[in-house]
């Protein structure tokens, strides 16, 4: 692995999982580059040096977050003031390119996996006792039959023993209470 050497930039690669496949990946350059300009050139951009140009902040270091597609890995370097390549020592990878020198990786692989499902609460589970505080019980009660049925649920009313042709006995007369 390659080690930084004097004015290389420090650096940090913030990743963060993003909805729909994508991440939001932070670059960073340590003002101590004492560089006036700075850009991130990668494989997402087409090592572009006008697409991802970095913003100074106030310390005189330098930012841009980039929204890429996660699950690959991208080769990507800083190009400092115009004219000065540098690596992020800080990178996940270095693989080394054809101009006889490294580029820096971002391997955002790891954030293409599905996130973990949310899982639902299970409902809190009753005591047998709390069960039956909360559960009324239905009670009904036998129905009365009433002398004013009518004369179909009267003759339905037959002695189940009785022959097909015989009548059911006849009813008694209502007692009237006595004043």
């Amino acid at each position: 692995m390659p080690r930084p050497g004097p004015g290389a930039a420090e650096a940090e690669v913030i990743k963060s999982r993003r909805a729909k496949g994508k991440a939001d990946v932070t670059f960073t350059v340590d003002p101590q580059v004492g560089a006036q300009t700075a850009v991130v050139c990668g494989e997402w951009n087409d090592w572009s040096a006008d697409a991802d140009v970095m913003h100074c902040g106030a310390d005189g270091g330098f930012s841009v977050t980039v929204s890429l597609d996660a699950g690959r890995a991208y080769r990507f370097r800083y190009l400092l003031d115009g004219h000065r390549w540098d690596n992020d020592w800080s990178a996940d990878a270095y693989q080394p390119n054809g101009f006889g020198a490294d580029d820096s990786v971002v391997d955002l692989t790891a954030l293409a996996q599905a996130a973990p499902a949310a899982t639902k609460k299970a409902a809190a589970r009753k005591t047998p006792e709390a069960r039956k505080q909360a559960t009324p019980k239905k009670v009904s009660a036998p129905k009365a039959s009433s002398a004013k049925e009518a004369p179909e649920k009267a003759s339905a009313a037959k002695d189940e023993n009785a022959e097909p042709d015989q009548a059911a006995p006849p009813a008694k007369p209502a007692r009237k209470k006595a004043k």
